[in-house]
């Protein structure tokens, strides 16, 4: 191979594959760019937004094809040259066409071979890659649903496959055929060599063997121990164990359904916030919101974290070692003031938020990059569940399993686990594509959420309704997407309960099921226009507020007993913490449930008090009190020494008045809605049973005063506690200024809260 035809093919395979770089991603980085524009250019936006980070990313971005397309075309120039260079058997061994005497003729089509070689070998290599990627990650392509009959089928992904290692094998078949005699003597020559590396090879196997096998055993875990496993955005009634769900061709969550025969299982657990960091903050300390001052996620930067003890630093203080595993970091991360010696997740920065948020289909690059070698030049990627539609669970699983393998030689160790599989935006990968797949063909959200809801946009701008068919098939299928993704948390929940057995620790620990928040999805009866799922939003019904939970006690005490009544995720802390035998969370205020696992009678007051995150104009009611900002990038500032996102502290105070307020029981929901009169700021009030409305439609507050008043008296603590921390500044609306007061208003007629009665 001649110089020229070298850099020829350098040339070639650079320039196509940054063209096919450019087309997959061009679209999408100038929409991540339009979108930092807005956050950075918008009256009071993004606080500190970097610009050197996002520049150096983007040269790392676009330096990665041109060095693709140099690496790749070496390769492959080499691979057409020997299959298309004569071979000349003599004392001189193999030579070029030029150099055994061809004439000019002779050399010229040796060269248009060569090169029409190379370019069929790099067009098949590119028309693999994204038939391969388009297998495995149908989300990154808005298109896929119209293939989804072969992208979505199990044989085409096992044909694709194999056609990947199929064809190497062929072409290495070919070249040792047409070289045989030339490699075998080259191996005559090396002879030596490759016994002299065969011989380190079986000392080196043997040395690890030996270390590994004959080392003194290190001192066995004596436990108990406690691993505390959330998925998050599971809901109950999406497990397919005794009834909970409707049944399905493939269960939905095969290993948890195993696991749950070894376990305590409560029917009625509900969190105080649906949302990520605010719910763990509340389940690690047994307190509300109000009392743990952790009211939204990415919360102002002093106010990160608790004012309260947490069960992890009890744990700390008791001889444990204390692990927190969290894969996505966009909107929750956790610190070691919380009480954990060892955080595994991915870099908190505002990078990822805002890419992740894009997603690009860039096939090219998250083919050769996303993987553990990749990930030494785009760390972004590594564990990081913000790009769901590439995302790669078996590597937070190896990690959470090399730490659990390390404590067989620790006393006692607690270790908590956040999985983001089921999150939005809802991007399901092989096999899990191929799952609950619809009886009427293939729709915008076969594969991932994002086309829904640009087809939801779409409508809303045309001002068209989904028709009856449209709605059917667009929802049924989100559902199934959440189904799937179910699916997949369900085989990483698998995966870990491997690790624990393989490391002999299963008998002697404690190992929690839960959630951080449900999910609402689309049903019949809804209260609201449903137009895509959400959570922290609203609190009619209970599809984001009501979570699974499941205790496996050591040595399986009271295995398959089930708790029936109401408990809350705050009480979760407390009931491991008697059972443990070690001293309450100060302040705490949920409450142990050892009572109701061991079938006692327990009279405490069954209730829950829940409050919305940061939440959508389009879910408040008539004259709810308004945000001070306009678009959400707004209450966020960055932290350029950490590029970590917080919510201003100025805007506290009005995302704390704008919260509607739920008290719960099992059978009563009372919700508190702010609203502005001419009057100042006054909160209207709607009670519901909750067995007979369980969408909270019917406000039944004139029929149960009794009920009503007693709910009011409960909740009233709550909002004058926020009134005298955050006072009448919190509620400057943007529509109705007004003073805040706990006396008594009407509301075109709707009753409204005085002082709790």
């Amino acid at each position: 191979m001649k110089r020229r035809e070298l850099i020829w093919c350098l040339l070639v395979s650079g320039l196509v594959v940054m063209a096919v770089g450019a087309f997959n991603t061009v679209p999408d980085v100038v929409k991540t760019i339009e979108r930092l524009k807005i956050a950075g250019e918008a009256e009071g936006g993004v606080s500190g937004l970097p610009t050197a980070p996002f520049v150096w990313r983007a040269i790392k971005y676009v330096a990665f094809y041109p060095m693709l397309g140099l690496a790749v075309g070496l390769a492959l120039a080499v691979v057409a040259n020997l299959l298309v260079r004569p071979v000349k058997v003599g004392s001189e061994g193999v030579d070029d066409a030029a150099e055994s005497g061809a004439g000019p003729g002779a050399e010229r089509a040796l060269r248009r071979r060569f090169r029409w070689t190379f370019v069929a070998l790099l067009a098949a290599l590119i028309v693999y890659v994204h038939l391969r990627m388009l297998t495995l990650h149908p989300a990154l392509f808005d298109y896929s649903y119209l293939v989804a009959g072969f992208v979505g089928n199990p044989l085409w992904v096992l044909v694709i496959g194999a056609a990947g290692k199929i064809v190497p094998i062929l072409l290495a078949l070919i070249l040792l055929r047409k070289y045989q005699d030339e490699v075998a003597a080259a191996l005559q020559r090396a002879r030596f060599a490759v016994a002299g590396c065969l011989v380190i090879v079986l000392a080196g196997a043997g040395a690890w063997w030996g270390l590994r096998h004959l080392r003194p055993a290190p001192p066995a875990n004596q436990g108990p121990n406690v691993i505390l496993i959330a998925l998050d955005s599971l809901r109950p009634d999406h497990i397919s164990w005794k009834g909970l769900r409707r049944p399905y061709r493939v269960p939905t969550t095969p290993n948890i359904d195993g696991f749950l025969q070894d376990c305590v299982w409560f029917d009625q657990v509900f969190v105080p916030l649906a949302r990520t960091y605010p719910s763990w903050i509340s389940m690690l300390t047994g307190c509300w919101p109000p009392t743990t001052g952790i009211r939204c996620d990415l919360p102002p930067r002093d106010e990160v974290l608790p004012r309260v003890p947490t069960f992890a630093q009890t744990l700390q203080r008791a001889g444990y070692k204390t692990a927190f595993f969290l894969d996505n970091t966009n909107f929750a991360w956790m610190s070691p003031e919380v009480g954990f010696d060892t955080i595994v997740q991915p870099r908190p920065n505002v990078l990822d938020f805002y890419i992740s948020s894009v997603q690009p289909p860039a096939s090219l690059y998250y083919y050769f990059v996303n993987n553990r070698a990749g990930y030494l030049y785009d760390p972004g990627l590594w564990i990081n569940a913000a790009y769901g539609a590439i995302h790669r669970p078996e590597f937070m699983e190896r990690e959470i399993a090399r730490f659990i393998s390390k404590m067989k030689s620790e006393p006692k160790f607690f270790q908590a686990i956040h999985l983001c599989s089921i999150h939005v935006p809802f991007s399901v990968s092989y096999p899990y594509s191929t799952y609950f797949a619809p009886s009427f063909g293939p729709v915008l959200n076969r594969f991932g959420y994002r086309p829904l809801n640009e087809e939801i946009l779409e409508k809303k701008r045309a001002k068209k309704e989904f028709t009856d068919q449209e709605r059917y098939e667009l929802f049924t299928q989100e559902v199934n997407l959440y189904d799937a993704l179910a699916r997949s948390a369900d085989d990483a929940f698998g995966a870990i309960l491997d690790a624990i057995r393989d490391a002999g620790l299963y008998d002697n620990s404690y190992i929690v099921l839960t959630a951080d928040h449900g999910e609402n999805l689309p049903e019949e009866g809804l209260r609201y226009r449903y137009s895509s799922s959400t959570h922290g939003f609203f609190l009619w019904g209970d599809g984001d507020t009501r979570v699974p939970l499941a205790i496996k006690f050591p040595g399986q005490q009271y295995k398959g007993r089930r708790v029936e009544r109401l408990v809350r995720s705050i009480d979760l802390a407390p009931t491991l913490l008697e059972s443990l035998a070690l001293p309450p969370l100060e302040k705490a205020e949920g409450v142990s449930r050892m009572a109701d696992i061991r079938g006692q009678a327990d009279e405490r007051e069954r209730w829950v008090y829940a409050e919305t995150g940061l939440s959508s104009r389009v879910f408040f009611i008539a004259r709810h009190l308004d945000y001070e900002f306009d678009i959400y990038p707004q209450v966020h500032e960055v932290d350029p020494a950490t590029l970590r996102i917080y919510k201003k502290k100025r805007y506290q105070p009005n995302l704390v008045a704008t919260k509607d307020r739920m008290i719960r029981t099992e059978q009563w929901k009372l919700i508190s809605y702010p609203i502005v009169t001419d009057a100042g700021l006054t909160y209207k009030t709607e009670l519901f049973d909750v067995a007979a409305d369980p969408h909270n439609c019917n406000d039944v507050s004139t029929s149960h005063p009794e009920v009503l008043k007693e709910l009011r008296a409960k909740l009233w603590p709550y909002i004058e506690q926020d009134t005298k921390e955050f006072g009448t500044g919190a509620i400057a609306p943007v529509a109705r200024p007004g003073r805040l007061t706990g006396e008594a208003q009407k509301d075109d007629g709707q009753r409204t809260m005085k002082n709790g009665q």
